[in-house]
């Protein structure tokens, strides 16, 4: 059986793409509208910060996980 290459239609296969954390709390704030800066820092920044990692780590895993399955 021969592998199949397809670009993501979603990131033509650059990966996960970063946002960065003030385009964050701008969507964010929409939803929240009574979100300020100073609590968006102290609390929400954290954890975005965190999901992010968990998606690049979660995006090597499926990388690595693909290598081994083609090899």
């Amino acid at each position: 059986m021969t592998p199949v290459y397809k670009d993501c239609s979603r990131c033509a296969g650059r990966g996960f793409n970063r946002v960065p954390s003030s385009v964050a709390f701008k969507a964010i704030r929409h939803l929240v509208p009574d979100l300020n800066e100073r609590t968006w820092r102290r609390n929400w920044k954290p954890f975005y910060e965190i999901l992010i990692s968990k998606c690049f780590v979660e995006e090597s895993m499926a990388e690595q996980a693909f290598s081994r399955t083609i090899k």
